[in-house]
């Protein structure tokens, strides 16, 4: 039985381990400004880290739009934006969740 894992996930995994040492080490990790010409060129996440991934949030099901916690946390590592339909109401986990990974929320 074989597995499969994409090189995004390694990275990714590798990446957060090699964070949470450092950070245990009482190292700070500053991340990299965007570069607002990328994928936003309109440059409104512009301080936001290296993220050029924009994520929208299909609440086609919900009579009130929720966001929550666990939908934030399946998102795509590289995701530095979310874009949820206009009343959708952000659960207080999901909002300290979009703070620490400092994901734009635009509402449409």
């Amino acid at each position: 039985m074989s597995q499969e894992i994409s090189l995004e996930k390694i990275v990714d995994s590798v990446v957060r381990e090699v964070i949470k040492a450092l950070q245990k080490e009482g190292v700070k990790v500053v991340l990299t400004p965007r570069n607002p010409t990328d994928s936003d060129p309109a440059g409104k996440n512009q301080n936001y880290p290296l993220r050029n991934k924009t994520e929208n949030m299909d609440m086609s099901l919900y009579r009130t739009p929720v966001l929550t916690e666990n939908r934030i946390q399946k998102l795509h590592p590289l995701t530095g934006e979310i874009i949820v339909p206009k009343g959708t109401v952000i659960t207080p986990k999901a909002r300290e969740l979009i703070q620490s990974k400092q994901i734009l929320v635009t509402y449409k």
